[in-house]
This record gives C-alpha cells, sequence and structure tokens, in this order.
C-alpha cells in the first residue's frame, strides 16, 4: 500500500522528521482528473501480444500519456543534451567564417614546432595530416602516432560543428586508426606507459572518434548485425564489419542512441565504468509475431549496450572481409551487453568497457506510457485498465540458469516505483550474474487476495511456457520482494488455503455453485490453493501484515467512490453470489476495493494471521519508521507506536520473520531508502550462499543492522 500522498515515486527523497503533508486531498482530486483524460486511450494500448495492426493505437495512446505528462511528468526522465543541428545549420555561413578547431595539447604542439608544421596546420591541415601519416607508416613512435590522432580528431570536431559530417566522418576514421595503433600496435609495446596522461588522452580518442562514427551509423540506421560498411577512405579509412555479441546476437533493434546524448534525472546512483568503448542505448524491435518471451518485454525496451571496435593488423582479412575490391583495413564493430560481460579481448589483451547501465534504464522509463503516475492512477481508479497491462514483465532475456527476484509493488503504484533499487542492485557482479529481476503489475484497486490469485497463475504460466520440462533449477530458488500490499500478495503465494478463505465467504459445499463455469472456476483459484514450493525467500518492505488504520471509514468510503473494480470481477461474483445465496453469503469479501481489504479487522487479513508459510520459505521484513505522527491526514496511529505515515511499527511486524530491519523513512519511500537497499543486498547475496552460487567470504560488511525475529 503506498498511501494516500500524491508524492508516491521511485525518486522521492525521505521527508525530514516531523514534516506533515497536507496534499493528500489534492493527490486524490489530481488522480481523479487524471484518470478522465487518460482512461479512454490507456484501453487502447495492450501491452500484452502487441500486434501490427494496433501499433497505431499504441502510438496514439503514447501521445496522449505524454501529453498529460506534461502536467504530471514521470518521476524518471534523461534530458537531451544533443545540440540544436538546425540552429547550427542557419548560423553555419557565420560559423564557418569565425571558428577555428579547439587548440591542441601542449605536446602535440611541441612535436610540430619540432617538425616545422605549426604554422602550417594553420593554412593546410591536410597536408600536414599527410605528412605525419606518411612518417607513421616508415617509422611508427608514440609521440607521432599520438598527434596524428589528436590532429585528426580536433579537425573531425571543427568539421562536424560547421556542418561538414562526411569530412568528419573521415578524419574521425583517421582518429581511430590511429588510437587504435597507439593502443595495440606491438611494435609499440615497448614505450606504451599507462601511467603517462598521454594514455588517457589516446583512449578519450579512441571514444571520442568511435562515438562520432557511431553517431553517425545510428542516425542512418547502419547499426546491424553482420552489416560491411566502409568508414572513411582510401588511407584514411577501413571496412567495418558489425558484430552482436553475447545474449542479444539474434535479437532486432528498432534503434540505437548514445548514452552521452543524454542527461539522466530521477534516479539517484549512476552507474557508469571507464574504459573503451561506446555506451549504447539499444531499443529492442517489437516484432509481428513475438516469440514466446518477448510477450513479457514492456513497450520500448531499451538494453545497455557497448560499442567495441577492433581494427585488424595489415593484411589480416580472415576475420572482417573486407567490401569487394577494397585494399583498406578490416575492422569489427562489436556489440556487447556490459552486463554480460565487461571486458573484450583484442589483440592479446584484455580491455575494460566503458559501459552506462543506468542511463539506458531512465530512457526506458522515460516512455509516457511508463509513467508511474499514469499507470498507477489508471490502473486503480479503472482497475478494467489493468487487463491490458497487468502481467509478469521482463527486463533481460530469460536464463534458465539466473534466478528470479519478483518485485511486486504497492496500492497506487507501479513497477516503476523499483527504479532506484533496481538500479543499485543490479550494478552488483554477483547479483546480475546469479539473479534475473522480473516485475509484477496488477490492479491495486482490487482486493488484495485477488491479486494474490492472478499472480499465482502468472508465475504458474510462465513457468509452463519458458520450462515446460521443469528443467531449471534455478527458477525452483525464486525469491519475491513485495512492498505495502505488494508484500501481502507475496506472502499468500506461500500459504496453502484448505477451506480458510472460502469459509470468509460461504458456508456451503463449493461444489453445489452454479453458474458460468469460468466465474466458478475462477472463485476456485482464488479461494483455493497451495503454496508454491518455488519461492524460497520473500523480503517484505512497508507490509501492513496485520492492517493499517489509514485503511478506516473515511478512506474505504472515498476509495469506494473513486476505485472502480475491474468488469470481470465485480460481474462475476456477483452473479455468482446473487445466483447462490444460500451458499455465498459473504460476496463483499472479494467485491470490495484494496482499502477495504486493508482494514486490520478484514476477514482476509484475520484469516491469513491464523496459516503459516509453508517451512521452507525464509522471510525477510523490513519496516519504515519516522519520528512524528502519520503523514496521512486520514491516520489514526498513536503518536507512541512509532509509524511508516501509513502502517504502525506493530502492524508492520511480522512473527514468522527471520529478520527485521528499521528504515528510517516514510510508508511511499522506504524501498528506495539506501538502507533497505542494502539490507536486500545483503539478503540476495546471502541467498546466493546458502544455495551454493558463491562463496560467504565474498559478502561485504554491509552498514546496516538486521536483528532476528523472535
Amino acid at each position: 500500500m503506498n498511501g494516500f500522498s500524491a508524492n508516491q515515486h521511485a525518486s522521492s527523497a525521505p521527508s525530514p522528521p516531523g514534516r506533515v503533508e497536507t496534499n493528500g486531498m489534492r493527490g486524490w482530486l489530481s488522480m481523479s482528473l487524471m484518470l478522465m483524460f487518460i482512461s479512454s486511450l490507456v484501453v487502447m494500448v495492450g501491452c500484452r501480444a502487441l500486434h501490427q495492426k494496433n501499433l497505431t493505437q499504441l502510438q496514439r495512446a503514447r501521445r496522449a500519456a505524454e501529453i498529460f505528462s506534461y502536467g504530471a511528468p514521470s518521476t524518471v526522465q534523461v534530458r537531451s543534451l544533443r545540440r540544436n543541428t538546425a540552429l547550427n545549420a542557419a548560423f553555419s555561413p557565420v560559423t564557418k567564417l569565425f571558428s577555428t578547431p579547439r587548440p591542441l595539447s601542449a605536446r602535440t604542439q611541441l612535436l610540430l614546432r619540432s617538425y616545422n608544421l605549426a604554422d602550417r596546420l594553420t593554412t593546410d591541415p591536410d597536408a600536414v595530416i599527410g605528412w605525419l601519416q606518411e612518417l607513421v607508416k616508415q617509422s611508427p613512435q608514440m609521440e607521432e602516432v599520438n598527434a596524428l590522432a589528436e590532429i585528426a580528431k580536433c579537425q573531425a570536431d571543427w568539421h562536424e560543428s560547421n556542418g561538414r559530417h562526411s569530412r568528419a566522418m573521415k578524419l574521425n576514421a583517421t582518429a581511430l586508426l590511429h588510437a587504435h595503433q597507439f593502443l595495440f600496435d606491438s611494435n609499440l609495446d615497448i614505450k606504451r606507459n599507462a601511467y603517462d596522461p598521454q594514455f588517457r588522452q589516446i583512449c578519450d580518442i579512441y571514444n571520442g572518434a568511435l562515438e562520432s562514427i557511431t553517431r553517425r551509423l545510428a542516425l542512418d540506421g547502419a547499426i546491424t548485425n553482420g552489416k560491411l560498411i566502409s568508414i572513411g577512405d582510401g588511407d584514411l579509412g577501413f571496412d567495418m564489419q558489425i558484430q552482436f555479441e553475447g545474449r542479444w546476437q539474434h535479437q532486432s533493434f528498432e534503434r540505437f542512441e548514445l548514452v552521452s546524448d543524454y542527461q539522466t534525472e530521477g534516479i539517484k546512483n549512476h552507474f557508469h565504468t571507464y574504459g573503451l568503448g561506446v555506451p549504447l542505448i539499444a531499443v529492442v524491435e517489437k516484432r509481428d509475431v513475438p516469440r514466446a518471451v518477448e510477450k513479457y518485454y514492456p513497450p520500448s525496451l531499451t538494453l545497455p549496450m557497448t560499442a567495441f571496435c577492433e581494427i585488424q593488423p595489415d593484411g589480416d582479412h580472415t576475420r572482417a572481409q573486407p567490401l569487394a575490391g577494397s585494399q583498406r583495413r578490416s575492422a569489427i564493430l562489436r556489440l556487447y551487453d556490459p552486463l554480460e560481460r565487461t571486458t573484450a579481448r583484442s589483440h592479446g589483451r584484455s580491455v575494460p568497457l566503458e559501459s552506462d547501465i543506468t542511463t539506458p534504464l531512465a530512457y526506458h522509463l522515460k516512455d509516457p506510457l511508463l509513467n508511474g503516475r499514469v499507470l498507477a492512477t489508471a490502473t486503480i481508479l479503472d482497475s478494467s485498465l489493468a487487463d491490458k497491462i497487468h502481467g509478469l514483465y521482463m527486463l533481460e532475456p530469460f536464463d534458465p540458469t539466473k534466478i528470479p527476484v519478483v518485485m511486486v509493488h504497492g496500492l497506487w503504484s507501479s513497477p516503476v516505483t523499483w527504479a532506484q533499487m533496481f538500479n543499485d542492485l543490479r550494478a552488483i557482479p554477483e547479483i546480475h550474474s546469479n539473479y534475473q529481476f522480473w516485475f509484477y503489475s496488477y490492479s491495486s484497486g482490487q482486493p488484495f487476495a485477488v491479486s494474490a490469485s492472478e499472480m499465482r497463475r502468472d508465475l504458474n504460466n510462465i513457468r509452463r511456457e519458458l520450462d515446460p520440462g521443469n528443467d531449471s533449477k534455478a527458477l525452483d530458488q525464486m525469491v519475491l520482494v513485495g512492498h505495502s500490499m505488494g508484500g501481502l500478495i507475496s506472502r499468500m503465494q506461500v500459504i496453502s488455503s484448505g477451506n480458510d478463505f472460502w469459509n470468509l465467504i460461504g458456508n456451503g459445499d463449493f461444489e453445489k455453485l452454479t453458474g458460468d463455469a469460468g466465474a466458478i472456476q475462477r472463485l476456485r483459484d482464488t479461494v483455493f490453493f497451495q503454496a508454491n514450493p518455488a519461492i524460497k525467500r520473500i523480503v517484505t518492505i512497508a507490509t501492513p501484515h496485520h492492517g493499517s488504520q489509514t485503511s478506516n471509514a473515511t478512506t474505504r468510503w472515498l476509495s469506494q467512490k473513486i476505485i472502480s473494480l475491474p468488469e470481470l470481477l465485480a460481474r462475476d461474483f456477483q452473479s455468482l453470489a446473487l445466483r447462490n445465496k444460500d451458499i455465498i453469503t459473504n460476496p463483499h469479501v472479494l467485491t470490495g476495493t484494496s482499502v477495504d481489504a486493508l482494514a486490520p479487522a478484514a476477514p482476509v487479513l484475520v484469516a491469513m494471521a491464523d496459516i503459516p508459510p509453508q517451512p521452507q520459505t525464509i522471510f525477510h521484513n523490513i519496516i519504515g519508521k519516522i519520528e512524528k505522527k502519520s503523514l496521512s491526514p486520514f491516520s489514526r496511529e498513536p503518536r507512541d507506536l512509532g509509524s511508516d505515515g501509513v502502517v504502525s511499527v506493530k502492524n508492520a511486524q511480522f512473527e514468522y520473520a527471520q529478520t527485521q530491519t528499521i528504515v528510517p523513512s516514510e510508508h511511499a519511500t522506504v524501498h528506495t531508502h539506501p538502507k533497505c537497499i542494502l539490507e536486500v543486498r545483503r539478503i540476495l547475496l546471502r541467498h546466493l550462499v546458502e544455495q551454493n552460487r558463491i562463496r560467504a567470504r565474498t559478502i561485504p560488511q554491509l552498514p546496516i543492522a538486521s536483528s532476528p525475529q523472535r
């Protein structure tokens, strides 16, 4: 349950102790207005199994959501840093007259003076580049190679800024060739000095030249697996083959963007590694007939990639075939997944790759259709919309060797709320090497017992579809992480119902129910179920295990006026209740709202308290606590008990939890607090130790305090 404040999003900072929010009612009003604008459009989206015929509907819905986002922008964004090319073009005649290349480094200027080339560079730079190239061919020396690469790159940037793209491309090819020579040519091994600032400079030249080339290829739509491209001309160029590596080698991509063209906003920690290569944002292409796993990809899925160019030695055309009739150098542009590997092997050396895993995530979440506020409000105020977008999502290919971590959001929330935690966790090598993250989206306006039934079904379906032979051991080591009401939904995956839940609704023989067979089966799945033995660990965060006083008469009345239950749920259960009045005596248990179901005396919560979870599942409980009274204007929690503003510390405790951690944060942001993320990190690493995937000594001491729960 994400509370009733309008400030619920992943990047919100915890409120200072004692701060009291007064915008709860304004949040309800603004969210209601939001639904009036988007409900008729979101229903067209159909993120599941999208086909070509409704691509137009998807585009229309995205445009509508984008318009709305001006008033309620997504909490995670990327801001474009690209230059205004149209403006540059308008002033091109002026810039050509007055602009000059940027100054060269002192060492390159020294070399030019020693060869009496400093003045000539100003009047005839092409001649200087040609002369240095001949010198390097005859007797390659570090200073000359460095100077040639730097001069070519400076000239390329100058031409690019003045709109002379073709000339810039040739000069970038020259810069890349000689930067690569500096870094990898065996003839220069003796003199290479990694401690010399010149070494870092030449790495920057390599990355800058490759970035400019890659940007031009991306703009032209030329980055395709297996494609051969001519870069530059004559001795100042090479023939390059594009090659996708690793798990994405058979994936089709709609387009590529450069990470350096964007600035991330709304995600606190930016994970960027340094080395050689160009970090990219790869936008996955939606197929007309998707593969089985692709139906679990969200719209506009983006992936982190790194482009690394390996230039072959002279005369070596065995690995990348040159274009017909070409006698030029050959090169391979390899695209790596930085989450799969962090180094490349080139010319007998292990090369660290430049990478960025945060910006592609933010680029993905900037899609208006993934605006957390739009999704959360649409699915709680009109729960029928959730039929189009709910279910399991994954942000990487299914890997039968990796353990799933399923993240379940809370009330008035969406999977976007996990951006902070997901970004931090997958930056840990042991975690992204052993886990795959899945996200569960559901209609948070309906009773959580119904959502738990749908999640149970979806987990069974994904197992049946992606591992029909039950061959994956990793899928039997699953971890669930649930925030707020998502913790209750997760908890219901590991208990067996017996007759306890049916007895809350009816007092007769279930088998005597009459009516629609599909409706009866859906009711059966909701009230009769077995614990999922594949779930070995659950982390509940700010979860109202014993209800929340925020769910009181006032909030339940408001929720009944605003929240609309899914038509199928309301129609099916109410129809069965009317037809079987003697058997179904308490239909309101499954026809109320999620707010009704979270009251401390709610029948489902009371029944759950008497059912222990299966013994093979380990629970960890994380509780939020702020110093002052609840931030919610509707809360009736006493001051002295402690609360996160929505759930009291007392009601958040869970007697079956192995560990319990207190986090100083309000309810809506507990799962984004560093202490909470560190605790989840510790739990996931401990799980790997217990599954014999890593050694205990590889787990660092983390600055958190987890105490055993009695």
